[in-house]
């Protein structure tokens, strides 16, 4: 039987150059486990040919110059992602939150691909998205429409966000914890980010 510790649970956003992990690739991803008192882990990642699109192009021009100085490639961004998951978990793989978070994890995955692998070492295949729980709430009229988008689920929560952190993984990484623990309030039971269970 699996036995589940409040440490594999960890909180992913990945910045692109667009839409579809066919063509596009992974800019920077963050981290954030749900227990306190474990590291965070932001990483940029300066893709081979990036193909962008104009949205992306655009979010990508305000933090242009800090990922510059630290950016990775994608096989140096992979090892350093599955060291950290190995420490913060223990061994154990992490079980992922995010929101939609079927898109990061393609996009993750593209780290893999670049370096011959198939998948990220250190990474369930079971997840959590916190679209998908919001989506339930408003089928049973917890929750109204607009707080399905996490703009709209942020502003709902009462999440602030600052402007420059919005849509930077990190910052977006940061605020999806804190809409994952008001979800659960939400649901009825204030949930400790203090270790439970085994450590």
């Amino acid at each position: 039987m699996t036995t589940y510790s409040l440490r594999d649970i960890v909180v992913l956003d990945v910045e692109t150059t667009g839409t579809n992990p066919v063509i596009h690739d992974p800019v920077s991803v963050a981290f954030v486990p749900l227990a306190d008192h474990l590291p965070t882990l932001s990483l940029a990642i300066r893709p081979p040919s990036p193909v962008w699109s104009e949205y992306a192009a655009a979010n990508f021009s305000r933090f242009r110059s800090e990922w510059a100085h630290s950016a990775l490639s994608p096989t140096e961004a992979l090892v350093q992602a599955e060291q950290y998951l190995g420490r913060i978990c223990e061994g154990r793989d992490a079980i992922v939150v995010g929101h939609n978070v079927g898109f990061d994890l393609a996009f993750l995955r593209k780290l893999a691909t670049y370096s011959g692998k198939d998948d990220v070492t250190g990474i369930s295949h079971r997840s959590v998205d916190t679209h998908s729980i919001l989506f339930a709430a408003w089928l049973l009229g917890r929750i109204p429409e607009e707080a399905l988008t996490s703009d709209g689920a942020f502003r709902y929560f009462q999440i602030i966000v600052p402007p420059e952190a919005r849509h930077t993984a990190l910052g977006d990484a940061i605020a999806t914890k804190a809409l994952f623990i008001r979800i659960l309030e939400l649901l009825g039971k204030a949930f400790p980010t203090r270790p439970i269970g085994p450590t």
